[in-house]
């Protein structure tokens, strides 16, 4: 927790340097510069960094004198599910899930197959080792990272090709096809655009993705939400269906505290 966060999690440790000492009463929810400060007397006290952020130290030190956590969710996450008016426990399993858990948003996999499927024999140079006759696709990380797509990326400059490999790729937290991207920004400033405000994109790209898919928009508003409608719409209806289905359940029970 840092200042900006908002939440229950944050009201939880409000209360909780209330109770010491270190804040005024009435917690508000928002990670203000009273709780910053508030943070730092507590870290003060404990012979720690005193950086007025909430990270592993300060947390372990806060269980000792009985804090009990409750899941905070980074503003982006929070704001975006009520735009669309999911559920904040769906959206953050949903970039569990899609992020590997590495709150990474610069993250970017690149798809040769669909280049190839796309530009036909003009991808020829573009490296794709097939996994199979049945699986069509690349698992080798060269030929699939970010180093992947600028080389691909840098091939040709032409329109066609630009916009066939931003659309060959998955960007962000939420992994969003690049054809979102271009959506957003155009084929020219598609890239850089990214780049520059990776996190805020990222979320801007699964905002878009739920509003083009409305039926997946109302899978993730029904309640109890509809998570297997929602799988098959974000990955397709293919043989791993099951445990996508069981991932974002798992990690919807971790951030309600029942797993």
């Amino acid at each position: 927790m840092r200042r900006g966060h908002e939440g229950e999690g944050v009201r939880a440790w409000q209360e909780f340097l209330t109770a010491g000492g270190h804040l005024e009463p009435g917690a508000s929810g928002l990670f203000d510069l009273e709780t910053e400060t508030a943070t730092r007397s507590f870290q003060a006290l404990e012979r720690l960094g005193a950086d007025g952020i909430v990270g592993p130290r300060t947390l372990a030190a806060a269980r000792a004198h009985g804090f009990i956590e409750v899941y905070v969710f980074d503003p982006l996450v929070v704001r975006t599910a009520k735009a669309l008016g999911i559920p904040v426990e769906l959206m953050e399993s949903f970039r569990l899930v899609e992020s590997g858990a590495q709150a990474n948003p610069r993250a970017v996999r690149f798809e040769p197959h669909l280049a190839h499927r796309k530009l036909g024999a003009r991808a020829r140079d573009i490296p794709y080792t097939r996994q199979s006759s049945t699986r069509a696709w690349s698992l080798v990380k060269s030929e699939t990272n970010r180093a992947a797509f600028d080389r691909a990326l840098a091939m040709h400059s032409d329109e066609e090709w630009q916009r066939a490999i931003i659309e060959s790729a998955s960007f962000g937290l939420f992994q969003v096809l690049g054809s979102g991207l271009i959506d957003l920004f155009g084929v020219s400033d598609a890239v850089p655009a990214f780049d520059e405000s990776s996190s805020v994109v990222s979320f801007a790209l699964v905002s878009g993705w739920f509003r083009k898919t409305p039926s997946a928009l109302a899978a993730a508003q029904a309640d109890p939400p509809d998570i297997r409608t929602l799988v098959k719409r974000y990955n397709g209806n293919g043989p791993n269906v099951d445990n996508y289905v069981r991932k974002i359940t798992d990690a919807l029970l971790r951030v309600r505290g029942l797993g």
